[in-house]
């Protein structure tokens, strides 16, 4: 289970980072907004299961629960610094990238 948790937060990571990338570079950085949603999303989903859990868990030693809480705080790290590293990739590719879409003209 625990091991499902991690990867939770590693791929919501990620998706994360990609769709709000791919919404500021698409339609313009006002749309980074909506990755504070997906990441405010994600971060409710993360403490669900971890309440969810916790309660599962109820006859485990204490470290194990440290543990446990620990991984779930850690998921919730990994979220906000993607959103975080995806404002920072944006910033570099206008700063240092242009790219330049050229449409075929229809009379040649």
């Amino acid at each position: 289970m625990i091991e499902f948790v991690i990867l939770l937060g590693v791929v919501g990571g990620w998706i994360v980072v990609a769709s709000t990338l791919f919404l500021m570079l698409a339609l313009g950085r006002i749309w980074g907004i909506l990755g504070v949603f997906l990441t405010v999303g994600f971060i409710l989903i993360n403490q669900s299961l971890k309440g969810k859990y916790m309660e599962k868990i109820v006859d485990a030693t204490p470290k194990a629960k440290d543990i446990a809480a620990h991984i779930f705080e850690m998921n919730e790290l990994i979220l906000l610094s993607s959103y975080v590293v995806s404002l920072l990739l944006y910033e570099a590719i206008q700063k240092y990238v242009e790219i330049i879409i050229k449409f075929p003209h229809a009379l040649g």
